[in-house]
């Protein structure tokens, strides 16, 4: 269960993560009997660098799930797009990790909103190759790094933000401060199946005597390897909707349902909740909503001047 960054998960542990709740390998299908193989073709080059029918196979695949328009011209297009991106930012010897793969996964999954997680199952489960998919989002990753590199220093004014603020409602619309606690029973790496279901019983029968925060979390702490966390303060607008769902839905002083994560079953105590009088999660939403509008406009017209100069062939 997270509460903080969501975007911060390298493209491995949302591929981890992805298949665990899917139970399939990327690209199995290339190593099943009977798999029929195709001899690639080159449909087009940019500056050399060549696209294959193949490419644009995959490309269409990796389109439906993104919910984008995907044609054959359209999946041509968006490889070009992405051979250019990574042409020119290589230029600069910009190479992107696996981390901020997983973190450009996560930005997508949040427009589609969806978990980086389920965005990553539904890319293995339309059979798309693991280097398609890190080669799609390194390209976008690493270009919008270089446009930020280009805007470096540059913020939303203070009037923007105050116009917008008022077109947001105020600080009416500063959203909802939450106070909680995170109750951990722990698991050792060398658990058996049975002794994590176990536990998972034991935190189910804790968390149906948990009616108040106060008595709750110092029984907490006097248990066996139940670690309980310092009460964190968190404004909804730094959270996931799933983790606002959560949250809302569970009444103040009791215990959200147990999940397994790395660090061992996780529940998280809401010992308070209610309308946030601080702005400020409100007025750094919207700068960043700002100036990243500001940084797609210029990141369009840095991909329509790098295009203008290109050589694009494209075989009929």
């Amino acid at each position: 269960m997270f509460l903080g960054n969501p975007t911060r998960r390298s493209f491995s542990s949302l591929l981890r993560r992805a298949n665990i709740l899917a139970g399939f390998l990327l690209g199995i299908a290339f190593f099943l009997p009977g798999s029929p193989v195709h001899a690639q073709a080159i449909i087009a080059t940019v500056n050399g660098n060549p696209i294959t029918d193949i490419d644009v196979d995959e490309r269409m695949k990796l389109l439906r799930v993104l919910h984008q328009p995907a044609s054959r011209d359209a999946a041509l297009q968006s490889m070009i797009d992405d051979t250019l991106k990574l042409d020119e930012t290589g230029k600069y010897k910009l190479k992107a990790s696996d981390a901020e793969i997983g973190q450009q996964i996560s930005r997508e999954a949040v427009q589609l909103k969806m978990a980086p997680e389920a965005l990553m199952v539904a890319l293995e489960g339309a059979g798309i190759p693991e280097q398609h998919i890190k080669d799609h989002f390194a390209a976008d990753y690493q270009f919008l790094t270089l446009i930020e590199a280009y805007n470096k220093g540059v913020e939303a004014s203070e009037t923007q933000v105050r116009e917008e603020l008022a077109r947001s409602g105020g600080k009416s619309a500063a959203g909802v401060d939450y106070k909680v606690n995170q109750v951990i029973f722990t698991i050792f790496p060398s658990a058996s199946p049975a002794e994590i279901a176990a536990r998972m019983k034991a935190a189910e029968q804790f968390r149906t005597r948990f009616t108040d925060c106060d008595s709750g979390l110092s029984a907490a702490r006097s248990m066996e390897d139940v670690a309980v966390r310092e009460t964190i303060t968190r404004n909804s607008l730094q959270l996931s909707e799933g983790m606002r769902q959560v949250l809302d839905k569970t009444p103040v002083g009791h215990l959200t349902a147990p999940q397994r994560t790395v660090d061992g079953i996780e529940m998280i105590a809401v010992c308070s909740k209610g309308t946030s009088s601080d702005d400020t999660a409100l007025r750094d939403q919207i700068s960043q909503k700002l100036l990243s509008a500001q940084i797609e406009a210029d990141a369009a017209r840095k991909l329509k001047e790098v295009r203008s100069y290109a050589v694009i062939v494209v075989k009929k």
